[in-house]
């Protein structure tokens, strides 16, 4: 009898460890993190009063292909990546914020950036804040790509 219940234990755990193991992929993910910087060089809050009308509520991913099939076209933008919108909430108590994709990025090279949004859902101009150009980056399904930190330059109006 126990060598049955033995059995039947290792044949359990060999099926489940097989079943973790096999986990499918559509595409790879990223991960990014962000700062806000005002003009004046000082660390603010997403929601900061001093932000007056340019305070960001969410942060927009840009994924566009830059070659093959999805040559200038922007994942995110078409709905093929359905969460590339992260929130910018300061409630965590961190400076850092970070938001990650699901693995859905088809394999290949892709230019990725970023858009601040405000409350309303519209991206601030260029003359309310700056962010860093978009970057080339190669991502593989299965993987999770970490971009590093963004910094987002918000100019204050003093």
């Amino acid at each position: 009898m126990r060598h049955g219940l033995l059995t039947l234990v290792i044949g359990v755990l060999v099926t489940l460890t097989s079943a973790v193991g096999c986990k499918s992929y559509e595409g790879g993910a990223v991960e990014i993190a962000w700062v806000i910087r005002g003009s004046d060089q000082h660390a603010y809050d997403c929601d900061s009063a001093a932000l007056g009308d340019r305070r960001i509520s969410k942060i927009r991913l840009i994924i566009m292909g830059a070659s093959g099939a999805y040559e200038g076209q922007d994942i995110c933008l078409s709905g093929q990546v359905s969460d590339c919108v992260f929130d910018c909430d300061s409630s965590f108590g961190s400076s850092t914020h970070r938001g990650i994709t699901s693995f859905t990025i088809p394999s290949g090279d892709w230019y990725i950036g970023i858009v601040p949004l405000d409350r309303d859902g519209n991206a601030l101009l260029a003359s309310e804040a700056q962010t860093p150009e978009p970057i080339l980056q190669n991502i593989q399904t299965g993987d999770l790509t970490f971009l590093g930190v963004w910094q987002i330059v918000v100019n204050i109006q003093e």
